[in-house]
C-alpha cells in the first residue's frame, strides 16, 4: 500500500514596486512551486502588503523591498511589529546601504538579502525563513497545546473540587443529621435510664429503715453509672431485724434490672413469706432466681453475691450466710473475717439440698461489723494505678475505728474518690457498717 504525503504549501508574500520581481523570484522557485511546496503573491508596497495580509492569514513569510511608494519597507516592518504579526520578514536592499538593512533588522527583519540578487542566496535565506516559521508555529502550536492541556487540567480540577464541595455538604450535612439523631436517640436512652433510676430508687428501701433498726451504722452507696447493680435491703421479721448487702452480675441497666428482681425477691420471702433465716432466705433466693433464668432462658453466669445478717431484736445476737460475700468484724483493733459460702446466687443448676450455711456469730458491745459488695476493693487507682485491694481497705477500716460510723462512712467515700483520682470508676461500691 502506498503512503501518500501531503506536501504543506508555504506562501511568500513579495513587497517590491518594481512589476517584473514578482515574475523573477517565481521563476526561481519554479519547480517548488510545481510540486506545490511554495506559492507567490506579490503586492506593490507596503501598504498593499497589509491588505494582503489582512486578507490572506496563511501567509508565511515576507520578501519586501525598502525603497518603495506611498509606504515604504521600514515602514511596513513597523507597522508588522505593531499589528503583533507573526511573519518573518526578509528585506531587500541595495548592497551598500547599510544604514537602512542596520534599520530594518532592529525593526523586526529576519534576515536580509542584497541586489543583485543571488538566486541561491535568495533560496537559501527563503528557506531558513520558512524553517524559522516553521519552528515559531509550532512553538505557538505546543503553546496552545500547553495551554489547552493547562485549561483542561484546571476545568477538571475545578469540576472535580466543585464535585468535593457539594459531597462534603451532602455527607456533612448526612453527618449533622445522623448526630442530631444520636442525639435524640442518647436523650431518650438516657431518660429511659434516669427514669429506671427512680424506679429502682422508690423499689429500694429508705435509708431511714436502716436507722430505725441499727441506731449506729452507715451505708455507703455509688453508682457506676446511672442505675446501680449492687442493692441493699433492710426489714423486721417478728422476731429479727435483717440486713442484706448485694452484688448482682454486672452494672449499669442489666445490673439495675437484676437488683430490682433480687428487692422484689427479698420482699416476698421474708416480708411476705417470714423466712429470717439467713440460710433459708439464700436457699429460696437462690431457687427463685434460677427458675426466673430457666423460665427465660437465661445465662447460667446470671446471679449475684449476697451477705445476709439477721439481729435479734436488742442486737445482742446475730446470724450471718453469705454467697461470696463475707463479714468482717473489727473487735479490739483487730479485724475478723467470717467466710462465706463458695458459691452465687442464682444460675440454671438444680440443687437438690442447701448450699448455704447459717452461722451464730458472737458478737459483743463496741464491735463493728461490715458486709459489702467487691467494688470498693477493686477499683483502680493510686500512684501507681493498681487495685485498692481488700488490704488497704482493712487496714482503713482499722486505723479508723474511733471515728463513729456516720464519720467511718464518709472517711470511705473520701479514701475511696482520693484512690480513683481520675480514673473511672470500675463497679458500683456497696458498704454498710454497724455499731454494737
Amino acid at each position: 500500500m502506498e503512503v501518500v504525503t501531503e506536501i504543506a504549501t508555504k506562501k511568500v508574500l513579495v513587497v517590491d514596486d518594481e512589476p517584473d520581481m514578482g515574475p523573477l523570484i517565481t521563476g526561481m522557485f519554479r519547480l517548488k512551486v510545481k510540486r506545490g511546496e511554495l506559492t507567490f503573491v506579490h503586492a506593490e508596497n507596503g501598504a498593499a502588503a497589509l491588505q494582503k495580509l489582512e486578507e490572506q492569514s496563511d501567509i508565511d513569510l515576507i520578501l519586501t523591498d525598502i525603497n518603495m511608494p506611498v509606504m515604504d519597507g521600514l515602514t511596513f516592518l513597523n507597522q508588522i511589529k505593531d499589528k503583533g504579526l507573526n511573519q518573518k520578514a526578509i528585506v531587500i536592499s541595495a548592497y551598500n546601504d547599510l544604514k537602512n538593512i542596520r534599520t530594518a533588522m532592529n525593526r523586526g527583519a529576519f534576515d536580509f538579502i542584497t541586489k543583485p540578487i543571488d538566486p541561491e542566496d535568495l533560496k537559501a535565506t527563503i528557506d531558513k525563513g520558512i524553517n524559522e516559521m516553521m519552528l515559531v508555529e509550532e512553538r505557538i502550536r505546543i503553546k496552545k497545546e500547553l495551554e489547552e492541556e493547562r485549561d483542561a487540567k484546571e476545568k477538571f480540577l475545578l469540576d472535580q473540587k466543585e464535585r468535593l464541595e457539594i459531597q462534603v455538604t451532602e455527607r456533612t450535612a448526612t453527618i449533622h443529621n445522623q448526630k442530631t439523631l444520636l442525639e435524640v436517640r442518647n436523650k431518650e436512652i438516657l431518660d429511659s435510664i434516669h427514669y429506671a433510676k427512680r424506679l429502682q430508687e422508690a423499689i429500694l428501701p429508705p435509708l431511714s429503715a436502716f436507722h430505725a433498726i441499727v441506731p449506729e451504722g452507715f451505708v455507703l452507696y455509688q453508682s457506676k453509672d446511672i442505675v446501680s447493680g449492687d442493692f441493699y435491703w433492710f426489714g423486721e421479721s417478728d422476731t429479727k431485724k435483717i440486713v442484706v448487702a448485694a452484688d448482682c452480675t454486672g452494672h449499669g441497666v442489666a445490673g439495675a434490672l437484676m437488683s430490682m428482681m433480687g428487692v422484689s425477691l427479698l420482699n416476698q420471702i421474708i416480708g411476705a413469706e417470714k423466712i429470717d433465716t439467713p440460710s433459708k432466705v439464700l436457699d429460696m433466693l437462690d431457687a427463685a432466681l434460677a427458675k426466673s433464668m430457666r423460665k427465660s432462658g437465661g445465662n447460667s453466669h446470671i446471679g449475684m453475691d449476697v451477705a445476709i445478717l439477721a439481729f435479734n431484736k436488742d442486737l445482742s445476737a446475730v446470724e450471718y450466710a453469705g454467697a461470696n460475700r463475707p463479714l468482717w468484724i473489727i473487735r479490739d483493733g483487730e479485724l475478723i473475717t467470717i467466710g462465706p459460702d463458695k458459691s452465687p446466687i442464682g444460675g440454671l443448676s438444680e440443687r437438690k439440698q442447701s448450699e448455704f450455711t447459717n452461722q451464730h456469730v458472737n458478737i459483743s458491745k463496741g464491735d463493728a461489723l461490715y458486709i459489702f459488695t467487691d467494688g470498693f476493693a477493686d477499683q483502680f487507682g493510686g500512684p501507681d494505678g493498681k487495685k485498692l485491694m481488700r488490704k488497704n481497705f482493712k487496714d482503713h477500716l482499722i486505723n479508723n475505728r474511733q471515728l463513729t460510723m456516720k464519720e467511718q462512712g464518709n472517711s470511705l467515700h473520701e479514701y475511696f474518690e482520693n484512690w480513683r483520682g481520675s480514673l473511672e470508676q470500675v463497679d458500683d461500691i456497696l458498704v454498710i457498717g454497724i455499731k454494737i
